[in-house]
């Protein structure tokens, strides 16, 4: 009995001390400080309070001082639809649980590969699309959570500035994958006298990488943005995007312009066809590098990031089109 409590204690001892290192992540929701006092005086208050955020998301130094963002935030919390709108909102996050929990997930798996990573501070805001969707930093990320509203929503970013192909991932979903992704750059080594596209490739490769290795249970859907049909139908012909590239000798292209075509995001590839997605050089650089990874399973998630040679992981990853 001594020798199986003994065992009880350390095996409770050991569980506890692996849940006291998850990241503890605190998001401010300031969407819901701003439309709780809506008077100029409050709002200044508001602004003065969180300067790091006002600084960081609507680029305003002592921006309580600031007559034209004090008047222009005042507005924007007494107007009606606004007000609907972070109203349908706060519906849909409610206590933001599933977000904090992605986050400290992914965060903590970070520490984990990465021990000098520090958690930044996560702030919410809803201003009606005043400033951008994401603001991330290595101490602060602010999330403007009026474009991530989702479909339900009364009010949506505006559809002249952004094409449909980018307004359908404007949904929670998408949050935690998008912020683990853009965390990966810090760590993403690359060879900058290289500017053939295989370089790039790969860079992103390795950022979509990373985010599945942080965020294991996050759809492949949600790290690069494709649809589910999108990533199906590309699985299964991408022995002949492979054929484009290497007929078409992209993988050293170093002209900026037709890099572009294949990395920047599009409705679609023209150049292959409407059924392939835009960004595809993005895709494939994701299985260059997935089966890099999956083939040298002696190689850390840490090695990889910091590996700066993307031709040395293309040959060793034997890449060929394959499924």
């Amino acid at each position: 009995m001594r020798i199986w409590s003994a065992i009880v204690g350390l095996f409770c001892f050991f569980l506890l001390a692996s849940c006291a290192k998850n990241e503890d992540v605190t998001i401010i929701r300031l969407d819901r400080q701003l439309f709780f006092d809506k008077s100029p005086d409050s709002v200044r208050a508001f602004l003065n309070r969180n300067q790091a955020v006002s600084q960081l998301y609507f680029n305003a130094n002592g921006a309580g001082n600031d007559t034209a963002l004090v008047r222009e935030l005042t507005n924007r919390a007494n107007n009606p639809a606004l007000n609907e709108l972070n109203a349908q909102i706060q519906a849909e996050y409610g206590d933001m649980t599933d977000l904090r929990n992605q986050l400290s997930e992914a965060f903590t798996n970070i520490k984990k590969d990465f021990p000098d990573f520090k958690a930044p501070k996560v702030a919410t805001i809803v201003t009606g699309f005043l400033g951008p969707d994401l603001v991330i930093t290595d101490s602060l990320i602010v999330i403007g959570l009026d474009y991530f509203a989702g479909p339900k929503a009364k009010y949506h970013p505006p559809s002249q500035e952004f094409p449909q192909y980018i307004l359908r991932r404007y949904q929670k979903e998408y949050i935690a994958p998008a912020i683990v992704f853009a965390i990966s750059d810090k760590y993403n080594a690359t060879n900058r006298t290289d500017q053939t596209m295989l370089v790039d490739m790969v860079y992103y490769g390795k950022g979509y990488v990373f985010t599945k290795t942080m965020l294991p249970e996050a759809a492949d859907s949600l790290v690069i943005g494709y649809s589910d049909k999108q990533l199906t139908q590309t699985f299964n012909a991408q022995d002949a995007v492979w054929g484009h590239f290497i007929d078409n000798q992209l993988l050293y292209q170093t002209n900026p312009a037709i890099k572009q075509r294949y990395l920047n995001e599009r409705p679609f590839t023209a150049e292959i066809g409407q059924a392939c997605p835009g960004a595809i050089g993005r895709w494939v650089g994701w299985r260059i590098v997935g089966r890099y990874h999956d083939e040298n399973g002696s190689v850390s998630i840490s090695e990889l990031m910091h590996n700066a040679d993307a031709r040395q992981i293309f040959q060793q990853s034997g890449y060929k089109g394959q499924k």
